[in-house]
């Protein structure tokens, strides 16, 4: 379970990690839903089945990473906060670079 302030941000993580597919989706299955409380506040409800222990760990420390990403990524991009690049970008022909 991750808990998340509002359901719109429980459900941006699901959406953008639904997104990618399992690698080995023979091995390990995965499912997400977004319960709201009473209060406005969500948690995504993750349940994940591996056919190994290996598998199973290997899943979920990527799941881990990618949502630790996902929600550093929301928290610097929050409408109303100034964006600064931290270099001027250069876009050439296949696209951008720093």
């Amino acid at each position: 379970m991750i808990p998340c302030p509002s359901r719109e941000v429980a459900t941006t993580i699901q959406q953008v990690i639904c997104v990618d597919k399992e690698l080995r989706p023979h091995d390990v299955e995965k499912s997400l839903d977004v319960h709201t409380a009473d209060d406005g506040r969500a948690d995504l409800h993750v349940t994940m089945r591996a056919t190994t222990l290996r598998h199973l760990r290997l899943s979920l420390n990527s799941f881990l990473d990618d949502t630790a990403l996902i929600v550093r990524t929301m928290d610097a991009l929050k409408p109303g906060m100034p964006t600064q690049a931290v270099s001027a970008l250069e876009q050439g022909s296949i696209g951008l670079a720093g």
